[in-house]
């Protein structure tokens, strides 16, 4: 069974973003800790939280990503633009729901 997570930015509890692609946990776990270690803490089935720093740090990690994995380029591009969204705001959050 695939464990789909979802993603969106929240601010003040109003989505502002969405994104356009669920990530499949197991594309996660194919890869390297070190090299991606926030999105290591997404859960596959528990809602996970970033703030505007956290988002920030993500934002970076996602260059890091090889050209290989499944994450490239839709949904590393489309994280890319949530956590923009999210850096630039103090009050926004980028919010991971799993399955």
């Amino acid at each position: 069974m695939t464990t789909v997570i979802t993603y969106r930015v929240l601010r003040f509890d109003e989505v502002v973003a969405r994104g356009g692609h669920g990530i499949d946990i197991s594309w996660i776990w194919e890869l390297d800790r070190d090299l991606i270690p926030m999105l290591w803490h997404l859960l596959p089935y528990a809602d996970t939280m970033f703030n505007s720093s956290q988002a920030a740090s993500l934002l970076t990690e996602l260059d890091h990503l090889p050209v290989s994995s499944a994450l490239v380029p839709a949904v590393r591009d489309d994280l890319k633009r949530l956590c923009e969204i999210t850096s630039r705001h103090g009050h926004s959050q980028l919010w991971f729901f799993g399955d």
